[in-house]
């Protein structure tokens, strides 16, 4: 049993179909992901976006959502009530949704729309992710919360791998009528939306105080500690970090469809590998962070992300994009896997939320800053011939000079075995998708022993996790170039 054990029998079986209910709504929540946010641009350029307003599109949302998340607490004392704000931010997301089915006949201001309908949406997803991250705490029991967020995330990103899959197909099938493609697309992402929060609004809602103890503001926090402390260190390079990768991500898409002419096919198939790739190897960097620790596996992985937009700089026949999307999902599964070990390692117990909430809010800022500085540079900075060319070696430039030697200031706070870059640098590039595939499978085989042997030799309330066996909400999942 995953479920926190209530001695009521009636509430006991509400926990537990609770915990039923919150992997039907991440099914939902995958669909509308896939369907949906990873073709925003796509709909964008088809709207005849200007090269600014689509990467607006891509950049100003996330931090939008990034900085909403800090009034979750304000959002909860309205509501009274987790399942309520939760329920209510969904169902507002529906009907954004079905204002984008409108958003093609809204005359030469549609894009600016679309820009604020996304934003919109953006925000409505961020704003209950500490409390809804609450929520479940409360109904998984503490000795199980590893495997049970494990399970419900795999099988997500698998879900939101085949809509985009499916969602690309379909604008594929209607390429002579793609007003007709994005309409099936987002009516089934309306759909997903919808029933997330039906699930949402099935599960038991637990009563919940808020505390109302002082607490360390944002900016006083950042003044005091962000260049001594470990996790300082972290909000820091991090910082840096997504200032470069969105100096280039907003534009990645308007390269491939505007510049490359690729058609909506080829693009799907490049984004789906992308998820493929994270959803295969991610066990194995999991794996690999727990026996080699965090910080060098770090350090691997924010190379990758490094030369990533270098790499587009040696040419762009589709064979190649495949092995660069491939490498990215790559790149980006140990990047989060490991930033977000890292983070749990390093927070002070009891300030998951809020210090998970200082690192989302500075990603985001970055997010927009470097979006807005990539937009800018576009016009005055050409490379090869090429604004794109130039914004890529830039974005490239700053990860690898600014970003990269931060980690080398940061320290691993666990014990761990030791292992030379070398060494680890051969073992992530030897991760291939058998291995990936057979690491999955045997992964879930060991959870599922390990569990039966937790339950027979010290019951289900006996035995404690920390606090990281939640994974908070982080963006789309899908890491940008």
């Amino acid at each position: 049993m995953m479920h926190k054990r209530n001695r009521d029998v009636r509430i006991d079986r509400q926990i537990k179909n609770s915990l039923r209910f919150s992997i039907l709504d991440a099914a939902s929540f995958s669909v509308m992901l896939g369907a949906a946010e990873s073709y925003f641009q796509a709909f964008a350029i088809f709207l005849k976006g200007t090269l600014f307003q689509v990467g607006y599109v891509y950049s100003i949302p996330m931090c939008l959502g990034a900085v909403m998340q800090l009034f979750s607490s304000s959002a909860l004392r309205l509501f009274r009530s987790r399942k309520r704000l939760t329920v209510a931010a969904g169902l507002l997301r529906s009907l954004l949704l079905v204002a984008l089915f409108f958003v093609f006949y809204m005359g030469e201001a549609r894009v600016w729309i679309l820009l604020l309908i996304i934003s919109l949406y953006f925000a409505l997803n961020y704003l209950p992710a500490p409390v809804w991250t609450s929520w479940m705490r409360d109904l998984v029991d503490d000795s199980k919360r590893g495997a049970y967020f494990s399970r419900r995330n795999r099988m997500a990103n698998l879900i939101a791998l085949f809509a985009v899959v499916i969602a690309g197909l379909i604008l594929e099938a209607n390429r002579g009528e793609t007003l007709t493609g994005f309409t099936i697309i987002f009516a089934i992402a309306l759909a997903g939306s919808l029933g997330s929060s039906v699930f949402l609004s099935l599960k038991y809602d637990i009563p919940y105080a808020q505390s109302r103890k002082s607490r360390e503001g944002l900016f006083r926090y950042s003044a005091r500690r962000l260049f001594r402390t470990n996790y300082g260190k972290f909000v820091l390079y991090n910082f840096v970090l997504h200032f470069g990768v969105f100096l280039s991500g907003p534009f990645f898409v308007p390269f491939m469809l505007d510049t490359l002419k690729m058609s909506y096919l080829n693009f799907m198939i490049a984004t789906a590998l992308t998820v493929l790739v994270k959803f295969v190897t991610m066990p194995l960097w999991g794996a690999m962070s727990d026996q080699y620790g965090n910080r060098k596996l770090l350090i691997v992985a924010s190379l990758f992300i490094s030369i990533l937009p270098l790499t587009w700089l040696l040419g762009h026949p589709f064979w190649w994009i495949c092995l660069i999307q491939g490498f990215s999902g790559l790149a980006w599964a140990g990047f989060d896997i490991t930033a977000l070990n890292f983070a749990y390692d390093v927070v002070p117990q009891g300030k998951l939320t809020r210090y998970t909430s200082y690192l989302i809010f500075y990603r985001g800022i970055a997010t927009f800053l470097g979006g807005v500085a990539g937009g800018f540079i576009m016009h005055h900075f050409v490379f090869l011939g090429s604004a794109f060319y130039g914004i890529f070696l830039l974005s490239g430039l700053v990860r690898l000079l600014l970003a990269l030697p931060l980690l080398f200031l940061l320290k691993e706070v666990r014990k761990v075995e030791h292992i030379s870059y070398k060494n680890l640098m051969f073992k992530v590039l030897s991760i291939g998708p058998r291995r990936g595939l057979q690491m999955l499978l045997i992964g879930r085989v060991n959870e599922k022993n390990r569990d039966t042997e937790q339950e027979d030799e010290s019951g289900p309330e006996n035995g404690t996790v920390p606090e990281n066996g939640i994974v908070p909400v982080d963006g789309t999942g899908i890491g940008p170039t």
